[in-house]
């Protein structure tokens, strides 16, 4: 090389002496000598210069290198560091050549553990094997493979991803490549979590819109489509305002105001589309902003509740109705009175409340059932209501029980009118399946506000006002007045007065002989409740028997009576004395009780005494209503050994039948008939027909509340078999029937009777 330059130098110089066309001159000559000299000193000193600067260039080079060479790997350590992947560097037979992680502690041992060893000789066969057969493909096609795999590490169970890339890198004569290994254990849950929610949002029977600043349709759910009847495709990218109800925005600016001031709003409408059914949607709309960087969103839920309203409308109905009748039931009565009366005391004007009670009806319904006696109510209702207005309101208190409110009266008066076609229309019979029944009705009335300005008081006075129309042959009408207040109070005050005389023992016995018409022996005797009230005096049976019967209370009162009997039958037994039985009246209530056979006998267990000692007395109306039940309580009572008498022969219905039907051994002929004897022809037939009756069906008689002797003549002509009244003893204290038995001069039997 050095020759070259020096040919080319020299060259250079002949020409610029000229001396490469001509011969040279001595004078040329040494010239061209000294620069060739010159020249190889100048060389020799640029060689010198040249070969120093190469030395100095090739340790420069060589620093430069090493600060290259240690940037470079610092690069690398600082992308590592910052890279969450763990990458592997492994050759075809699979071993680990380098590794570069940030994290060393999540690899399955220490680095200096794996370089060097192949994927055989670190991991378990269950592992390796996926490894090596993937390695295999990679070689094989020169495309990257990947694969997921569970692995237990220092932080338990992860789920990672490995990606195999081909090299063109060769070490010792062997193809490389590149394993990146990153863990999907969080993305992957987060993708699954969303992949979740996604399908719930797209399965969820709730419509579900999401709309941007602009109130655009970026997302809507399938179950929009069943909602608003347009599918998600239809709606996308269209603003909200396509969902329209009745020609009109299903949201209107009402709503986008209250979302606008208050970033929700909530509520129900109805979604009307033509020649569609109206569908009830629960809206919820919220605003929302997901960041400060990002516009905010709309997201919209909404319900087709239109089975809940129907459901609810259906239980409010059901809470408003009566199911029998269809008439409005107790709740929305009061509801509508207290209407009625808030508008009638604003008008000026006059309202009137019907309290409705059939009468009746309890034997109906017992005797031919529930389903026919239900019948009968759908037909009375029907029947009132074809009678009044559309304004006024007829309701079912229960039972068969009915209120009537009537509006707009200029005086109370007018509805004198109203109250006889009622009774008209109820006198004429019901055409129940192949039953004509016959039912009436007791009509209690209260005006308002001319009675009262308080529903509840308005209907207390209503009622009580019916309860007098019953008490008063019933089929009739009673307005309220303050007379019928004071009754009702009487009422309550005398019910509460027999609570206190059970507590009190206020109650005693009296005892009215019974004598044999044939004999004028004492035979038995009738027992009489009767009740010394404090501070009020004698309260008449009259009175307070009815108030138990209603109340209940006559189930104790009917025990204290028999209890006190029995004991004073073994009183007197204790004095030397021998009883005859004694009559006790059974009331109504406590014959339709189931256990009032096993209470009787229990009875007579307790006090040791036989049944022929006890003589029950029952009304005819008692085993009319609730013959049934009766007739079973009183054929265990016969068969007992008690004797049964009927009470009020005469005064009831089905008389014969009763007599026929019923285990009776005794008939009483009602005061009511010996009263008018010899003056009253009827009375004399009746008598007469009674006893001839009885006799037929070998039943005894005893004539009740004989107090002349000319009734006692007529009795005995006629064949009665025994009397009771003030004609042959008086009702005595159990001291006066004491001395009665223990005469030596009567001998148990009647003066009077001879």
């Amino acid at each position: 090389m050095v020759g070259t330059l020096i040919h080319r130098l020299l060259k250079r110089q002949l020409k610029r002496l000229q001396l490469d066309s001509k011969p040279p001159t001595e004078q040329s000559w040494q010239q061209l000598l000294q620069q060739i000299s010159d020249t190889y000193i100048q060389a020799d000193q640029d060689r010198y210069t040249l070969e120093r600067s190469l030395t100095i260039s090739s340790e420069e080079t060589r620093a430069l290198y090493q600060q290259l060479k240690a940037s470079s790997e610092a690069r690398m350590r600082a992308i590592t560091a910052a890279f969450p992947d763990m990458l592997f560097f492994q050759d075809e037979e699979g071993r680990f050549l380098d590794i570069f992680t940030a994290n060393p502690d999540q690899l399955l041992l220490p680095i200096e553990d794996i370089l060097g060893h192949t994927i055989e000789e670190i991991f378990p066969t269950k592992w390796a094997a996926p490894f090596k057969q993937m390695l295999d493909e990679t070689l094989n096609t020169g495309k990257p493979k990947s694969m997921e795999y569970y692995m237990d590490g220092p932080f338990g169970n992860h789920l990672y991803e490995a990606r195999m890339i081909p090299m063109e890198y060769q070490e010792n004569g062997n193809n490389t490549l590149l394993t990146v290994v990153r863990d999907i254990t969080e993305p992957r849950k987060e993708q699954t979590w969303s992949r979740l929610i996604s399908q719930a949002v797209s399965s969820a029977r709730e419509g579900i819109i999401i709309l941007d600043s602009q109130k655009n349709i970026m997302f809507a759910n399938p179950a929009v489509e069943t909602i608003v009847r347009q599918t998600p495709e239809a709606l996308l990218h269209k603003n909200i305002s396509v969902l329209r109800s009745h020609q009109k925005p299903m949201f209107d600016d009402k709503i986008w105001n209250a979302v606008k001031s208050d970033n929700s709003w909530h509520g129900d409408l109805t979604l009307e589309i033509k020649g569609k059914k109206p569908v009830s949607i629960w809206l919820s709309i919220d605003k929302l902003r997901l960041d400060v960087n990002v516009s905010e969103h709309y997201v919209i839920l909404m319900n087709d509740i239109s089975e809940l309203q129907a459901s609810r409308t259906k239980l409010q109905q059901l809470a408003t109705t009566d199911p029998l009748t269809g008439l409005p039931n107790r709740l929305l009565f009061h509801d509508r009175l207290e209407q009625a009366m808030a508008r009638t005391k604003r008008i000026g004007n006059f309202g009137a409340l019907f309290f409705i009670d059939l009468d009746r009806f309890k034997i109906i319904n017992d005797s031919l059932g529930h389903h026919t006696g239900d019948l009968l109510l759908q037909a009375v209702a029907k029947r009132i209501n074809n009678n009044v207005r559309e304004s006024d309101t007829l309701a079912r208190m229960g039972g068969d029980e009915f209120t009537l409110i009537i509006e707009d009266l200029q005086r109370p008066e007018e509805i004198i009118s109203l109250l006889e076609k009622l009774q008209q229309d109820f006198r004429r019979p019901f055409q129940i399946g192949k039953y004509e029944l016959r039912t009436t009705a007791s009509i209690g009335i209260s005006i308002f506000p001319r009675d009262s300005d308080n529903t509840e008081e308005l209907i207390k006075h209503a009622d009580t006002a019916m309860y007098s129309a019953k008490e008063g042959g019933r089929d009739q009408y009673r307005f309220f007045t303050a007379k019928l207040n004071l009754s009702a109070y009487s009422y309550f005050e005398t019910e509460q007065g027999l609570h206190q005389a059970l507590k009190q023992n206020e109650f005693y016995l009296l005892y009215q002989p019974q004598y044999d018409l044939k004999s004028n022996a004492l035979i038995g005797m009738e027992a009489l409740l009767r009740w010394n009230r404090p501070q009020y005096g004698m309260v008449s049976p009259l009175k307070f028997i009815p108030m138990a019967e209603m109340t209940g209370l006559i189930n104790s009162l009917g025990n204290w009576v028999r209890n006190a009997v029995c004991q004073q039958i073994v009183d007197w037994k204790k004095q030397g004395l021998t009883p005859p039985r004694v009559a006790v009246n059974l009331s109504s209530r406590e014959l339709i009780k189931p256990g009032l056979n096993a209470s009787i006998a229990g009875l007579l267990t307790t006090y040791r005494l036989p049944a022929s000692a006890l003589e029950l007395e029952i009304t005819e109306s008692v085993i009319i209503e609730r013959g049934d039940i009766a007739y079973q309580n009183l054929f265990g009572l016969t068969e007992m050994g008690i004797e049964l008498a009927i009470d009020d022969f005469g005064t009831g219905h089905s008389s014969l039948v009763n007599l026929k039907r019923f285990p009776l051994s005794c008939l009483k002929i009602d005061r009511s008939f010996i009263r008018d004897l010899l003056t009253d022809e009827n009375d004399e037939a009746i008598v007469h027909a009674t006893i001839a009756l009885a006799k037929s069906f070998g039943i005894k008689t005893i004539a009740e509340g004989v107090e002349r002797n000319e009734q006692l003549d007529f009795l005995r002509e006629a064949g009665c078999d025994s009397v009771q009244g003030f004609l042959c003893g008086r009702p005595m204290s159990p001291k006066g029937i004491a001395r009665l038995l223990s005469s030596d001069t009567t001998s148990g039997k009647s003066e009077v009777l001879g």
